[in-house]
């Protein structure tokens, strides 16, 4: 488990680059404001030793207030020290975030189409967004709080034992009972709970996304949330985890922890009642009372030194989780780039006894199919639903790599084309039509970031637009999806023709009757 959680800040610091320097620069600030944070506990125990010494007389501890300056000073100094170590970690901890997601949508962007048809884009979402977001409290304030609490319980066992190793060790054993609560609700065992409460969480999200697309059919079918099983299983295998974890692994040990850290006073006091007797024996009592009076006011500090130690134990469970979470993005298949890319002679396709089979499917969605479609030729694939028509038209733009025979694009096997060459030979518009929240301009000129805005009204007026610009009140500018602006189905797929017909591709893929039906009257 060590080994892992090292691997995992290893690898969190690799995301930070060179960053990392403010990282360790932090770390060092935060163990220094630590130690400043524990000089006005000392000045306490000075002034009330000084006190203890002239009593009843007190006006003849003359070094009480300066005691009190100094207890001023290194709390103010402490408060400053922490807040530039924070600010370090901070600035550390956002480029190391920005990063995982910058690096996140970098290989995602490589990786073939198909791999969104295979993985919502609500879980990939979650993966790289609020995944990323669990580690910034990880390294903007948990790893600072991991240093500042080892140095200072360095300090305190030093201090502990030097003046009553009997006391010292009645302090520190409300530490041990603690830190025991805590590994028995995040080690052994229990260890690998936040990992299956995440990947509940990532069910939800993905089913939730689900299940808002599909509000549509829930009205007008008169239905419920328990309509979509998928969504209702999601909740509650994520409700049966958290109360689990919550109820049944953390009431007990954690209330023993909140219980001996907050009471940690009471294990002092049993220990100073059997050491009074002999105290008083050997005449140095004013000497016990006064060490007594110092592992008082030390043993207050052990609630908040605990306490940080159970969140940053927390925040290293939450960061290795978040990284199991990014992984399986940063491990998505990229799309091969040939070494030596070839041209196309033309805009003929062929299939060339291809075969095909998803990942994970007993049976092939393609078998041995062979066709050409001439430059020119239309050329329609019918068959029943789930009979591989849409998988045929994504082999074309390369959305997935055959397994058998050869897809070629003017006499190139499309694996030997550049994908950037072959995205500009097709154009497609397939069943799931998605516009950006953005105008219907940039949605449009999404297929032709150059081109003009009379070409895009062109566009638009060829896919049978112009009454769509009609009631849009900001017409082409209107952003989509703000302000009450939605689109039906068939207004989004006519839009998405339009950014077919504006990128002007030589092959158009229609994976949808109605698709194919506007885009013949259009051409006829």
């Amino acid at each position: 488990m060590k080994q892992k959680k090292q691997n995992a800040l290893a690898a969190l610091l690799g995301y930070a680059g060179s960053h990392r320097r403010l990282t360790f620069l932090g770390l060092g600030l935060s163990g220094i404001s630590m130690m400043c944070s524990m000089v006005p506990y000392i000045c306490i125990w000075l002034a009330a030793r000084d006190l203890i010494a002239v009593s009843p007389d007190w006006t003849q501890a003359q070094s009480i207030i300066r005691y009190g300056w100094i207890a001023f000073a290194f709390a103010v100094g402490g408060i400053l020290i922490y807040f530039l170590g924070l600010m370090c970690t901070h600035l550390a901890a956002f480029r190391t975030a920005a990063n995982i997601r910058k690096q996140g949508m970098a290989h995602v962007m490589r990786a073939p189409l198909g791999y969104f048809d295979t993985n919502a884009s609500g879980l990939i979402r979650s993966r790289l967004d609020a995944a990323a977001a669990d580690t910034e409290t990880l390294l903007a304030h948990n790893l600072a709080d991991i240093v500042g609490t080892f140095t200072l319980f360095l300090s305190m066992l030093a201090l502990m034992l030097v003046f009553d190793w009997r006391m010292g060790v009645a302090c520190l054993l409300a530490a041990v009972i603690s830190i025991l609560a805590m590994f028995s609700m995040m080690g052994g065992k229990n260890a690998g709970l936040m990992a299956e409460y995440q990947a509940a969480q990532d069910r939800m999200a993905k089913a939730g996304t689900e299940y808002v697309r599909g509000i549509p059919v829930v009205k007008i079918f008169q239905q419920t949330v328990y309509s979509f099983k998928a969504f209702q299983q999601a909740i509650e295998d994520y409700s049966t985890k958290a109360e689990h974890y919550q109820g049944d692994i953390c009431r007990v040990p954690q209330s023993i922890n909140l219980t001996v850290t907050e009471g940690a006073f009471l294990f002092l006091v049993p220990v100073v009642l059997f050491l009074a007797p002999g105290a008083l024996a050997t005449g140095d009592f004013e000497g016990f009372v006064t060490n007594f009076a110092f592992y008082a006011v030390f043993s207050a500090i052990l609630s908040t030194a605990l306490a940080r130690i159970m969140f940053a134990a927390s925040g290293m469970m939450l960061a290795d989780t978040a990284l199991g979470r990014i992984q399986p993005v940063m491990d998505a298949p990229t799309l091969p780039a040939p070494d030596k890319p070839q041209t196309p002679k033309d805009n003929r396709v062929v299939f060339r006894d291809v075969s095909f089979t998803y990942d994970g499917a007993q049976t092939p969605a393609l078998s041995h199919l062979s066709f050409t479609a001439e430059p020119g030729e239309t050329v329609a694939l019918v068959g029943p639903s789930g009979g591989g028509k849409t998988t045929a038209a994504s082999l074309i733009p390369r959305f997935w790599d055959v397994d058998e025979g050869t897809v070629e694009v003017g006499g190139v096997d499309v694996r030997q084309i550049d994908p950037h060459v072959l995205m500009d030979q097709v154009a497609f518009v397939f069943q799931n039509n998605r516009l950006f929240k953005a105008s219907i301009l940039e949605n449009v000129r999404a297929a032709r970031p150059n081109a003009s805005r009379e070409q895009v009204l062109a566009a638009l007026e060829a896919a049978q637009c112009s009454d769509i610009l009609e009631k849009l009140p900001q017409g082409l500018d209107t952003v989509i999806g703000t302000e009450g602006t939605y689109l039906s189905g068939g207004e989004a797929q006519r839009v998405a023709l339009a950014r077919a017909i504006l990128k002007d591709a030589p092959i158009v893929v229609l994976d949808e009757a109605t698709a194919s039906f506007f885009y013949t009257q259009l051409c006829a």
